[in-house]
């Protein structure tokens, strides 16, 4: 593996990005509305309402058995306190899927992409191996949608913490438990979105098919990873390694996928 190559081909593919406006504009503009839109319409209607409303204990029974063993003095806060806990725990992993929905759009052009611009018959009569284009082209992917992910749930965390610190009285975020989502189940959540979008644009003509496709990839995924990690969050640590273990298998078997797909005598026959 030449990392001088891969690094080379991870810069060109970064400035291509940066041309784009649309993709510009994804990378930021989601971030930014997923750190500010989702406290505002969810958290923040019910940091708002009259704390007797929560008096009869219909939301706190709920929460409870739920957060007990995650929050310091569970027991003492009150129903609204303990459900703005809850639903501030639920939008951060809301705020965890942008490492599934950015490569959407950086990823699902990375092959085809370079198809249509016709700078992939330099690429392919360069002297790197097909795992380092693959490498390269995840790498080039990955770094845009983690930047936009920790730009989000940074901006997420402190927004949380400041509009709930009145009502539960302590900082919430971060804690062990988002942190380790944030900086390790995340990051391997993109590289796995990565792989998948880039098998994708391996195989289609033209970018407008990759992002169709990508999408209906996408949205089960956000939905199976929503999921788990809703779960870990609320289990054991030893839960929340075992799928972290699980995860890095998924990897090395779809870059093994990814490379395996990628056939270079393919395509350069194609766009003989």
């Amino acid at each position: 593996m030449n990392w001088r190559r891969v690094m080379a081909l991870v810069k060109k593919d970064l400035k291509e990005f940066i041309k784009s406006k649309y993709v510009l504009s994804v990378i930021i503009l989601m971030p930014l509305m997923f750190a500010l839109l989702f406290p505002l319409t969810s958290v923040l209607p019910i940091a708002q309402l009259d704390p007797s409303e929560f008096e009869n204990g219909e939301y706190g029974s709920f929460v409870n058995n739920l957060f007990s063993s995650t929050i310091d003095n569970w027991e003492a806060l009150g129903p609204q306190a303990q459900t703005l806990i809850i639903i501030s725990y639920g939008m951060f992993v809301a705020v965890l899927m942008l490492p599934i929905i950015i490569p959407a759009v950086t990823a699902s052009e990375s092959i085809v992409g370079e198809k249509e611009r016709k700078t992939m018959e330099a690429i392919l009569a360069s002297p790197m191996s097909e795992s380092e284009i693959v490498l390269g082209k995840i790498i080039s992917s990955f770094v845009p949608s983690i930047i936009g992910t920790l730009f989000s749930a940074i901006a997420y965390i402190v927004f949380i913490d400041i509009l709930l610190y009145p009502h539960i009285g302590f900082i919430l975020f971060p804690d062990m438990l988002s942190m380790v989502l944030l900086f390790i189940f995340s990051p391997m959540i993109s590289i796995i979105s990565v792989e998948l979008m880039i098998m994708i644009s391996t195989r289609v003509t033209s970018v407008r098919d990759a992002y169709q496709i990508g999408s209906l990839v996408v949205l089960p995924l956000i939905m199976l990873v929503a999921a788990e990690m809703f779960g870990m969050l609320l289990n054991s640590i030893a839960t929340l390694l075992g799928g972290i273990a699980i995860l890095v298998a998924i990897i090395a078997i779809l870059f093994r996928f990814a490379t395996a797909i990628f056939d270079r005598e393919r395509a350069i026959i194609k766009m003989v």
